[in-house]
């Protein structure tokens, strides 16, 4: 049951792929979306309905959202903490038998409508979401994890008995479900009227119709997606210029944008630009350059985030796109080129450190294992290690933070 709820990467096969999409198939993600009218008018899509999104691999990634959206059924619900039970239950999903915990409402609106009688199944942190009003969130996982899960439903219910009789404890919640196969899951616990929730099916398609109006705009301009890792909350593509330019000792260099959103209750939805460097066109790895007090590579939409002020941030999407000349100008002030294997050496360090995660990777570790020359012209030396250090196959998160690890020595001689 786990793998339902694991980010996993997509296949991207070219055999599989035209590289286009109508715009007017796209939008058939938002189909179910709440906030579809608003943007349906924001977009102007009766306008671009029938122009053709050209960006390798869309229709794969359009696909792949499609089951989801389809096969995960998103709702929320409204409930009392009087109206909640908390407790360990041993149930058989998809033929796995095994303890869960079970959020039980007694009573819950939808919409406007009283309900009764709802189990569901506790998903990423909505257990400790739950446990963290009481500050007993650690107290409670250890109980369930020693056995004692009768003692700390004790004391959850202990606190539900509060709410029933003291309004200070019985608080209003939004829950917010997702149903697969006959079985209910809360995925996240949010306030009820401070949180709006955008999902992957609008991420992907409010950042494919940005990248389209640009591609417009900007004659000579084309995008690829070169990586895409989903599930039915959570999306990461990275999209990338089909053409890079030359950055001299860096080799190739083009600008890509990492998309990423969590409908959680402490997601967002971002919008980041990176860098790609490779010998030529083909696929490279990405520097993470930093944040200045003058320029944004980032555009970061919060759940607080009211729907008329997010449509205003994506259809404004273009100061963060196409700024390869300004990385590159960045680049070739980078003052630790001269020395590559001190850079190296750092890299190294920080993946084989004592408190590293990437110690049980010897693969990646001996990468950068091998000296090179400190000479300018060597830096291609340790551009190709990185390379080959972008091209593993690790855990997604790891490979992100990697990323970090990298971009920070390589641009700003770093090793913290």
């Amino acid at each position: 049951m786990k793998e339902k709820f694991v980010q996993k990467a997509v296949e991207l096969n070219p055999d599989e792929s035209t590289g286009k999409l109508k715009v007017e198939k796209l939008w058939e993600l938002m189909e179910d979306h709440p906030y579809k009218e608003k943007m349906y008018a924001e977009f102007e899509i009766d306008k671009i309905k029938n122009e053709i999104i050209t960006i390798d691999f869309i229709d794969i990634i359009y696909k792949r959202i499609k089951y989801f959206i389809t096969n995960y059924k998103r709702k929320s619900i409204k409930a009392e903490i009087k109206h909640i039970s908390v407790f360990e239950e041993m149930l058989v999903i998809d033929g796995e038998k095994k303890k869960e915990i079970v959020f039980q409402f007694d009573e819950y609106v939808v919409v406007d409508e009283v309900k009764e009688n709802l189990k569901t199944v506790a998903k990423y942190d909505s257990k400790n979401t739950y446990l963290d009003e009481y500050v007993m969130t650690k107290y409670a996982n250890s109980l369930f994890e020693n056995g004692l899960s009768g003692l700390a439903r004790q004391n959850i219910q202990y606190f539900k008995d509060l709410a029933s009789s003291s309004d200070n404890y019985n608080k209003h919640r939004s829950y917010r479900l997702v149903e697969n196969e006959g079985v209910t899951y809360l995925r996240g616990i949010t306030s009820t009227n401070k949180y709006y929730e955008y999902g992957v099916d609008f991420a992907f398609v409010s950042s494919m119709l940005a990248f389209h109006d640009f591609m417009k705009k900007n004659s000579g301009v084309e995008y690829k997606i070169n990586s895409a890792h989903i599930n039915e909350s959570k999306l990461e593509i990275i999209v990338d210029e089909r053409f890079k330019k030359d950055a001299g000792e860096f080799g190739k260099v083009s600008t890509a944008i990492k998309v990423s959103t969590n409908d959680l209750g402490k997601g967002s939805l971002n919008f980041l630009n990176i860098i790609n460097i490779g010998k030529d066109n083909k696929d490279g790895f990405y520097l993470f350059p930093k944040e200045n007090r003058f320029e944004s590579n980032r555009v970061k939409i919060s759940h607080t985030t009211k729907p008329e002020n997010v449509f205003a941030t994506l259809k404004s999407m273009q100061n963060i796109l196409n700024t390869s000349d300004r990385f590159i100008k960045e680049l070739k002030e980078v003052k630790t080129i001269k020395t590559p294997d001190e850079l190296r050496m750092k890299i190294q360090a920080k993946i084989d450190g004592p408190r590293s995660s990437f110690g049980h990777i010897k693969r990646l570790s001996d990468i950068f294992k091998t000296k090179i020359d400190n000479e300018i012209t060597n830096l291609s030396t340790l551009l190709e290690m990185c390379n080959k250090a972008e091209e593993l196959e690790i855990e997604f998160d790891l490979k992100d933070r990697l990323r970090y690890i990298i971009s920070d020595i390589i641009l700003y001689g770093n090793a913290k």
